[in-house]
């Protein structure tokens, strides 16, 4: 009995899990059933594609965390002198073109 119990409890977890969509509308179904042939592939295919690379970037809270472990760079010039000094230089390129 153990056995089976792990058995079935592996197989349990191994398993894909089966995602069903209701009420996607005709042309968002449509746009992907193209895009999906494009590209050679079935819609399943083509779905999952898509959640995996959604899912391979980070959240915006997931990078503002990870902005925390982050070693800070000491700068020769403040940020404020940086963002100064550009705009003087676009403003000179803009001048220049007149």
């Amino acid at each position: 009995m153990h056995l089976a119990c792990s058995a079935a409890r592996w197989y349990r977890f191994s398993m894909a899990v089966h995602l069903q969509i209701r009420d996607l509308p005709d042309e968002l179904h449509g746009i992907l059933r193209e895009r999906a042939a494009t590209r050679g592939l079935s819609l399943r295919q083509y779905a999952l594609e898509i959640l995996q690379e959604h899912c391979r970037q980070p959240t915006v809270d997931e990078w503002l965390d990870g902005l925390e472990h982050l070693t800070p760079v000491p700068l020769s010039t403040s940020a404020a002198e940086a963002v100064r000094e550009s705009r003087e230089a676009d403003d000179a390129a803009l001048a220049g073109t007149r």
